[in-house]
């Protein structure tokens, strides 16, 4: 049996949370849970009163390239930066090659990952190949392990979000929408706005975001369902999506931990470390998601780690892959973010409990014992401190692991996490 002694309870609603609490695991379960005692210290226990300890992060969105480009990334090498990052799950892209669209591939990316730290939500691909033609099996993909639906790309067909709404609704899954109209600016490759002018870049405004969350809303008032839009980046879009929440929609949003540090003027002089899709937007809208945050208007925040080969992220502007690969950093930027924008030290944590924590489990349909800490339950949580300050050196191979303590906003420090398939400290 290993404890877990007086870390500070990051767990709003727990009858102990803000308090130091004393956790005991046995056999990758929590035997005993509750107030930090003094009693003395045994060989092996890890004190942490200095720390923090919440029900694990999940990671809503991540692109390990594997199967298909692995030498960019690769599932291993990807879960093992999730841990760095104090993720004890991640959601990988359906969007693989092949792609996730048969209950063979769920079961067999279940099955690499049975004996890693960081585990798996598995994406099942909504149409088939992610083609937007057929729509898969839902009940098939579902029964093999699968927690949501997504191409990993707009949906092009309205016809087929309203079947996908209609037909995954009573497996209680979530339709995922990239929230981008692809057609209505095809060359933009930054945000439209007075830096994609200076630079005589191609822009992409924010009505194109706009646009196919507003045909996606209206698609779901008709046809009902779960529907999830796993990046907004303006303030137009997340306002549109809370009208639709406050009419009872069943939809619910994230948005990147990328989008609440930066803006497009972070592109200047042609930072291709910095080329997104969707873009980084204006301040404004960096600071409209900021409050979401903050406010509980956002359901999640994702690390969207995308890594990039040498050859992809060494060319010019025009042609480099969008992306970066930051999943070792999420926890510090997000909180280093909230900071900036002038929340307390309660806020920005019960804020990222409601993004890493809560958000995530309500959009990929938790069981009970997925949900919190407590005896009898999983040992799966994640020890951080908001005090003192640092990253690991990222695990990730891609060249654009471009979190900094120099380059972002940077507040606390993941210190590892506890699943039921072992431990991995920083």
């Amino acid at each position: 049996m290993i404890r877990y002694r007086a870390p500070r309870l990051l767990h709003p609603g727990h009858p102990l949370h803000g308090q130091p609490v004393d956790l005991a695991v046995e056999d990758g379960q929590i035997v005993s849970m509750g107030a930090a005692s003094s009693g003395s210290e045994n060989a092996g226990d890890h004190v942490l009163s200095e720390c923090w300890i919440s029900p694990g992060w999940w990671d809503g969105q991540v692109d390990f390239r594997d199967p298909g480009t692995e030498r960019a990334e690769g599932l291993t090498q990807g879960l093992t930066a999730a841990a760095q990052g104090g993720f004890t799950r991640v959601a990988p892209v359906a969007s693989t090659r092949p792609c996730r669209d048969q209950p063979s591939e769920i079961l067999a990316l279940l099955h690499r990952t049975a004996d890693s730290i960081c585990g798996v939500l598995p994406l099942a691909a909504l149409s088939a190949g992610c083609k937007g033609g057929q729509l898969t099996e839902a009940y098939a993909l579902k029964q093999a392990g699968a927690r949501a639906f997504s191409d990993d790309a707009p949906i092009e067909r309205p016809e087929l979000l309203r079947r996908a709404l209609e037909y995954h609704q009573p497996t209680g899954l979530s339709v995922f929408s990239a929230a981008l109209d692809p057609h209505f600016q095809p060359d933009g490759v930054m945000h439209e706005g007075a830096m994609s002018t200076a630079l005589g870049l191609p822009g992409n405004s924010g009505e194109s975001e706009l646009l196919r969350i507003g045909r996606e809303l209206d698609i779901l008032s008709y046809s009902g369902g779960r529907l999830h839009f796993p990046v907004v980046t303006t303030a137009a879009g997340l306002d549109a999506i809370l009208a639709a929440k406050r009419k009872g929609l069943q939809v619910t949003c994230g948005t990147t931990v990328h989008h609440l540090c930066w803006t497009d003027s972070n592109l200047d002089g042609f930072n291709s470390d910095m080329k997104l899709s969707p873009p980084l937007r204006s301040a404004e809208d960096r600071d409209a998601l900021r409050t979401a945050v903050l406010n509980g208007d956002l359901d999640l925040v994702v690390s969207d780690h995308r890594p990039r080969t040498p050859e992809e992220h060494d060319v010019d502007f025009m042609v480099v892959k969008p992306g970066i690969a930051g999943i070792h950093a999420v926890g510090p930027a997000l909180l280093g973010a909230l900071s900036d924008h002038g929340a307390s030290a309660d806020e920005a944590l019960n804020a990222l409990y409601g993004v890493l924590v809560a958000g995530p489990r309500k959009v990929f349909a938790a069981s009970g014992a997925e949900v919190g800490l407590a005896e009898g339950h999983p040992a799966e949580f994640t020890v951080f401190s908001a005090t003192e300050t640092g990253l690991p050196k990222s695990a990730s191979r891609a060249p654009n692991t471009l979190y900094t303590a120099e380059t972002s906003p940077m507040l606390g420090k993941v210190l590892g996490v506890v699943t039921p398939r072992g431990s991995h400290w920083n």
